[in-house]
């Protein structure tokens, strides 16, 4: 399991985070208000410090989530992600502050 730390992107003011995942993983979000929601993701492990740069002049893929997981996806996110490849590197945008953030690895269930 890792606490998400968000920091705001002062030039898109979303709050970002980055996570490494070695295996299939749940996305627990508690925000301040609604607002968007963005996952996006590539293959390795190269978290970086947040800066002005976006998700794609980062390297990352949009993440495409099935049509029950909005845009807009409320004060609380909470998802299950599989993939066949790992380490993959987890950026994620949220449009509101987020209060409390956690990844949670298969098998390193709390």
């Amino acid at each position: 399991m890792a606490d998400l730390n968000f920091v705001k992107n002062e030039d898109t003011q979303k709050y970002v985070t980055e996570v490494v995942v070695n295996a299939d993983f749940n996305i627990h979000l508690e925000r301040i208000s609604g607002g968007g929601l963005e996952i996006y993701q590539k293959n390795g492990e190269y978290t970086e410090a947040v800066d002005g740069r976006t998700a794609t002049e980062r390297g990352f893929d949009v993440v495409t989530v099935p049509n029950t997981v909005p845009y807009n996806s409320g004060i609380i996110f909470d998802y299950d992600f599989s993939a066949l490849v790992y380490p993959k590197t987890i950026r994620i945008e949220s449009g509101s502050q987020v209060t409390s953030g956690i990844v949670t690895e298969s098998g390193n269930e709390a």
